[in-house]
């Protein structure tokens, strides 16, 4: 069996160790400082003899393999050494998730599943909760942070581990591995962790995501993440600042204000695109109309003016430049179906579309087929 390094000291990054097994280009040691995913923490990487780690896992058996760019033989002596960097932000994660945990508890929400595989953690909580709450938790895992409490591991015999106040029931038996948090936090867990609780630096929580009933999804940052994305907001809002020619603090009221002209602008279009169509639709007469629009977004409100006219067949067309859209309507008092007529000009713009009898459009990447392509549904009518 493998010595995990790892549980005995986290923050050892090199290591020599021999080569006990090789399965095609991953590797068994008797020892590692390598950390394969488990327990929701993804694996370390770093290098073995200069060959790339690509990924550390653990089988069914307990066995640790280290997935290499390269090869080496059975009985080799390699020097491992980890990537720090990302080691450590799954320190500080890691240890983060316990304090989060332990600050829900503390407010009668119980952590049932965590996940700290991808750039945002989450961590599952058995009750709905609200942001109110999540901000109390928030408020509390950070003073524990900053309270510096020490960490320490041990392990305990599963016979004796109900005299500590463990917040969740461990998944494994015999030899339990404790992480313990000052007074604060006392979990089961084999994964890599601060020694002291200030070198998360801060936890931010980002989201709050309601899954399986009434359960809530947490979703989560720590220590240098949380840098990273206040480093990224901070530059965002004070670009908006300075467009604004505002202050960082009045960013919110001029984006919202923004925003409701915004709003306001579009209403006021769109009346006027309705407007227009209803103009455009009263120079039609009854009959067959083909009509080309320079504006491909008058397209829908030309076609509900239509489509209102039972003695009328409007075959529409327009363009964005790129690509070719055909709308076509046909009144109730036409014996025309539009899906049918749709489909004589789709080959001609290389298009797709569909419809009911009285609606259908479709569009396509030949733009210089259209005029093809209404031409050819207009004489599909005239020539029955």
């Amino acid at each position: 069996m493998t010595t995990k390094l790892y549980r005995q000291d986290a923050y050892q990054t090199s290591f020599s160790a021999s080569v006990l097994e090789v399965d095609k280009n991953a590797v068994r040691l008797d020892q590692t400082a390598f950390y394969p995913t488990a327990g929701g923490q993804p694996f370390d990487i770093g290098v073995l003899n200069e060959l790339p780690v690509l990924e550390t896992k653990e089988d069914n058996a307990g066995a640790i393999w280290h997935v290499l760019d390269g090869e080496i033989a059975v009985g080799s002596r390699v020097d491992g050494q980890i990537n720090w960097q990302r080691r450590f932000d799954h320190m500080q994660q890691h240890t983060g998730e316990h304090i989060l945990g332990q600050a829900f508890f503390r407010l009668k929400r119980y952590v049932i599943a965590v996940n700290m595989e991808h750039h945002i953690c989450t961590l599952d909580l058995d009750q709905e909760t609200d942001w109110t709450l999540a901000l109390e938790a928030e408020t509390l895992a950070n003073q524990a942070i900053w309270a510096g409490y020490p960490i320490s591991t041990y392990e305990v015999p599963d016979t004796e581990i109900a005299s500590v106040p463990l917040r969740r029931t461990p998944k494994v038996t015999g030899l339990i591995r404790v992480v313990q948090i000052g007074d604060f936090d006392y979990s089961a867990c084999g994964g890599t962790h601060t020694k002291n609780s200030g070198e998360v630096g801060i936890l931010k929580i980002l989201k709050l995501e309601r899954i399986k009933g009434s359960a809530t999804r947490v979703h989560f940052i720590c220590g240098a993440r949380v840098l990273e994305d206040y480093r990224f907001k901070h530059d965002f809002i004070s670009a908006l600042g300075l467009r604004y020619s505002s202050g960082i603090d009045k960013v919110p009221e001029r984006t919202f204000a923004v925003l409701e002209e915004l709003n306001q602008t579009r209403l006021e279009i769109s009346q006027l695109r309705t407007q227009l169509a209803a103009r455009i639709a009263a120079g039609f007469s009854k009959g067959v109309v083909v009509h080309m629009l320079e504006d491909a977004k008058l397209l829908s409100d030309l076609a509900k003016v239509c489509a209102l006219r039972e003695n009328l067949v409007a075959i529409l067309g327009a363009t964005d430049g790129t690509r070719a859209f055909i709308t076509i309507t046909c009144g109730s008092k036409t014996n025309q179906q539009a899906g049918e007529l749709l489909k004589i000009g789709l080959p001609l713009i290389e298009g797709k579309g569909g419809g009911k009898s009285d609606l259908a459009q479709g569009s396509g990447s030949r733009v210089l087929g259209l005029e093809a392509a209404l031409e050819a549904i207009e004489q599909s009518i005239t020539q029955k």
